[in-house]
């Protein structure tokens, strides 16, 4: 559980607040959604939950799984070749296991699990410059997971991604919720990968509209505006969403495209 008390946030100047009074909770293993308009505090928001910034004011608390053990959350940006130190995919997941001065046997152990569980398995050797972004991504992944993360904060982490690549990712991701047990907390501004989340968190100005499940986000006043807004698939299927002809969690344009062939045929 992480339990948000109160955040408040300002870059300079401080006039610009940026979160304002934010209160919430994030429940383990869920899959949490931040969306909104650019300078909505969406991303100041993943920063702070991944320690990368620190709230003027307020608290980030996490209730660990087990007593004595510490939280660490990764974070992954758009470009996962900026989070690469390593010059092979081995290298750069042990870097950060080879600083906390773990054993061998131990950092042996976390680089093959976090192998297996990232689908890199058999890879170790490649060197990271020669590695698609997708798999760039994963290296990314694999080396927080080896660090211990089960907190996770994606920020835009897949837009520079092909669409079949980044199905591929958001399923890996979906997985590792089950094993090692993984919550998810993304940072987009793509409403159909924000209607693949567990809880849409819309925010605006520093301050939550929304907060609820797809459906309900689709059939809001936030929620259908701002898929009108986005237009072409998204904004159709909001419309058909608020007259109940289809699924908020109809996936991608493929199916979404069944749904519309059903209803002819009908």
């Amino acid at each position: 559980m992480i339990r948000l008390e109160n955040l408040a946030f300002s870059y300079s100047p401080p006039a610009l607040a940026v979160l304002k009074g934010l209160t919430l909770a994030i429940e383990d293993l869920s899959w949490v959604v931040l969306t909104g308009p650019d300078g909505s505090g969406k991303t100041t928001l993943g920063k702070i939950i991944s320690g990368l910034l620190k709230p003027q004011s307020g608290s980030v608390q996490f209730n660990p799984p087990r007593d004595n053990e510490s939280v660490i959350v990764g974070y992954l940006g758009g470009d996962p070749y900026d989070s690469l130190v390593g010059i092979s995919i081995e290298e750069d997941i042990i870097f950060g296991l080879e600083n906390i001065r773990l054993s061998p046997p131990e950092i042996e152990t976390r680089l093959r699990q976090a192998l297996r569980w990232t689908g890199l398995t058999g890879m170790e050797k490649r060197l990271v410059h020669t590695l698609s972004g997708g798999e760039q991504q994963k290296v990314a992944l694999a080396a927080v997971l080896a660090m211990g993360c089960r907190i996770v904060v994606i920020d835009e982490a897949l837009n520079m991604l092909d669409r079949p690549i980044r199905l591929s990712i958001r399923s890996l991701l979906g997985s590792l919720r089950a094993s090692p047990g993984l919550t998810v907390i993304e940072v987009t501004q793509n409403l159909q990968d924000a209607l693949t989340g567990d809880r849409i968190l819309f925010l605006s100005r520093g301050r939550i509209l929304f907060d609820g499940t797809a459906a309900d986000f689709l059939c809001s006043p936030v929620g259908s505006r701002w898929a009108s807004l986005a237009g072409g698939s998204a904004g159709l299927r909001s419309a058909l969403v608020r007259r109940g002809l289809v699924s908020a969690y109809c996936g991608d344009n493929s199916e979404l495209s069944s749904c519309l062939q059903d209803m002819i045929g009908k």
